[in-house]
């Protein structure tokens, strides 16, 4: 398998890709672990929850698998998107991950909470301390480990204290539920609503047009807004249109609503081939570096960052 490379939209000057292995073909581990434990469970019974503007920082040459940086400080104009793969993964690794970039903002979907818990806890451990939001889409016990109590969907979490926070579900989720949250906290020195959503699967463009439109109407009167998410779309898709006609940009300054235009990073793995499925949408700011995607071995969505004005 070839090397995947490290693409940077609009590549600041000092700044050079890196390389990072493509991500293997996997099964999730833990879904093994929790099946051995259900057929243990079935033979014996059971037992009697906050100045001023600067550059983004340059990533490190081996942001995906050397050293955390020992700078701690979150960057303070940097916002990232991540799709953690639904608890699948090693939280650790994730933890480590975020905390070579480190984000002023990140947005996680398929977030278990217990994960995110955790993520936000090792993160401090490391000299990073975040509040968190979190999306719940789901909330029973099954969705991400077999002892429940782990509600799953989408989480933010902020450097900088977290004014206001909410979460709505789509009126169509498709085949699972979906939606979107939204919180107003500050990037670089500006008080901003930052919104997170993960629209329906493949084959269901009809119900992520509609969350679309729902998504599009709940921000219309946001004038600095940032929308990071999965949306499970490549950009010149017919459901993506109304993004682009609500005045909201991608960061990524290769990608418009044309296909190729004239190449945009993919982010995701899909067949037959990687796809951009994850965004970091502007409305009212300004991403002069545009948008850095850095592949990990510890999920099968690339992390998706961006330095804003």
């Amino acid at each position: 398998m070839q090397p995947r490379f490290i693409r940077v939209a609009g590549v600041v000057a000092g700044e050079l890709p890196s390389v990072v292995p493509a991500k293997r073909n996997r099964r999730r581990a833990s879904a093994i672990v929790l099946g051995l434990a259900a057929a243990v469970l079935a033979s014996t019974g059971p037992a009697g929850a906050a100045p001023g503007p600067v550059n983004a920082a340059p990533v490190p040459a081996n942001a995906a698998s050397g050293p955390v940086s020992s700078t701690r400080a979150p960057v303070v104009n940097r916002v990232m998107s991540w799709n953690l793969h639904a608890g699948g993964e090693d939280v650790s690794a994730q933890a480590r991950e975020v905390a070579r970039l480190r984000p002023q903002v990140i947005g996680f979907q398929e977030a278990c909470r217990a994960d995110v818990k955790e993520i936000q806890s090792q993160l401090k451990r490391m000299g990073l301390t975040y509040y968190v939001a979190y999306g719940t889409v789901r909330g029973d016990r099954w969705n991400c480990g077999l002892w429940g109590g782990n509600a799953f969907g989408q989480a933010v979490l902020s450097a900088t204290p977290i004014v206001e926070r909410g979460n709505q579900l789509y009126s169509q989720g498709g085949t699972e539920e979906r939606g979107y949250m939204w919180v107003r906290t500050t990037v670089n020195g500006k008080a901003t609503w930052v919104y997170n959503t993960h629209l329906a699967q493949a084959g269901q463009r009809t119900e992520r047009a509609r969350q679309v439109d729902e998504l599009t109407r709940a921000t219309r009167s946001r004038a600095r807004a940032v929308i990071l998410g999965d949306f499970n779309a490549e950009p010149q898709y017919a459901e993506l249109g109304g993004m682009w006609s609500s005045r909201f940009r991608d960061a990524d300054p290769d990608c418009g609503r044309a296909e190729n235009y004239p190449a945009c990073a993919p982010t995701a793995d899909a067949n037959p081939r990687r796809k951009k499925f994850d965004y970091i949408w502007l409305r009212g700011i300004t991403a002069p570096g545009g948008n850095t995607v850095v592949g990990s071995p510890h999920s099968d969505h690339d992390m998706v960052y961006a330095g804003l004005r």
